[in-house]
């Protein structure tokens, strides 16, 4: 062997070895994060709070799953179900949810739960092609199988100052008030954003087909439902859906044909004017889904079993926390203390200037 030759020989070893020794260190830093301990403390709760949370459930607890973008966290509160239905539900969904996420996220949350709903907010669906999710390819399984990726920023909390967000199962209450003032038959109109998509992408399409294959096998129903939100829903999207949902073999059910049945008042339950719903629509819109969910399916109202009492605990403290909001949203809190911290770094600095 030349000389040449047994160096080259070297460095494809020494390249061979440093890769093992990073992958090692990856799998050894990720059995070792603990982000469900970062998630309570309120010092890490980005987007991934909920993909983190459903973790922390008890085993074979969770009935339902509900998924999808921001439209998803904000109208559907697995608190109000189980006072309601007594139906045990789980919120992890995340803003802006890309249909790659989508398919991880339940995966994750199925690790040690065996739901039996599977709620999937239409919306979702329709986000981004191929162009812009397809580095999700390859990411989103890479983070799947090695947390300490996901979760790499979870460092920068230490110098961070603390978040503000209480979960409950997955929903975080916002008390905002900001009224929809367009049509009632918002329907019959074109969306204001006329760059969303009006079809959904066959690379999409194919990451929900690999969804549903994983749901079958589970034995899990699949659900996809359109809420109330004039901001993101028209004829010609509804349509769409009950054509793909038949395709697809999922059950379908537009929410904006029953907004007088949910009673929803358009002055006082959407926070920003008809995108999102407010912890107000919210408890109108979680109600009429669960008086849905128990017409068409069976599922067990778990309300008067002793091994569920953690859930009657929690809602005492969700209807505090309600109470305690009293017209806010926890980005008005975060906003109050990040004053008050910058008022009192001021006060300080102008102190140390005169002496």
């Amino acid at each position: 062997m030349s000389e040449i030759t047994s160096c080259k020989t070297k460095n494809v070893l020494k390249i061979i070895l440093f890769a093992a020794i990073l992958v090692l260190l990856l799998f050894v830093f990720s059995s070792m994060m603990d982000p469900v301990k970062w998630v309570h403390d309120k010092t890490y709760q980005n987007r991934d709070a909920r993909y983190i949370l459903v973790t922390e459930q008890p085993e074979n607890t969770i009935d339902i799953l509900n998924i999808g973008d921001s439209l998803s966290i904000t109208v559907f509160c697995p608190m109000e179900l189980w006072r309601d239905y007594g139906y045990t539900s789980f919120n992890i969904g995340a803003d802006g949810l890309r249909i790659a996420e989508n398919y991880y996220s339940v995966i994750n949350a199925c690790q040690k739960q065996n739901p039996q709903i599977l709620l999937i907010e239409s919306l979702s669906l329709f986000r981004y092609g191929r162009g812009d999710d397809s580095i999700m390819l390859l990411s989103q399984p890479i983070y799947y199988r090695v947390p300490f990726l996901k979760y790499h920023n979870i460092w920068k909390s230490l110098v961070e100052r603390p978040n503000v967000m209480i979960y409950h199962r997955g929903y975080t209450v916002n008390e905002n008030v900001w009224p929809y003032e367009g049509p009632d038959n918002y329907l019959d109109y074109p969306l204001e954003d006329k760059n969303q998509n009006m079809t959904i992408s066959q690379f999409n399409r194919t990451w929900f087909r690999r969804l549903k294959s994983f749901c079958d096998k589970q034995g899990i129903q699949i659900v996809i439902y359109s809420t109330v939100s004039p901001m993101n829903y028209n004829w010609e999207r509804i349509h769409y859906l009950e054509q793909f949902s038949a395709e697809e073999g999922v059950d379908y059910i537009d929410l904006n044909e029953y907004v007088d049945e949910i009673g929803i008042d358009w002055e006082q339950d959407t926070n920003d004017a008809g995108d999102h719903m407010n912890y107000f629509g919210a408890v109108k819109v979680t109600e009429f889904l669960g008086k849905y969910l128990q017409s068409n399916y069976q599922l067990t109202d778990h309300s008067d079993d002793p091994a569920y009492n953690d859930w009657n605990k929690e809602l005492v403290e969700f209807d505090q926390l309600v109470k305690d909001m009293d017209g806010l949203s926890f980005q008005d809190i975060f906003n109050q203390r990040e004053k008050e911290i910058w008022d009192k770094k001021y006060r300080k600095q102008k102190k140390t200037t005169k002496q």
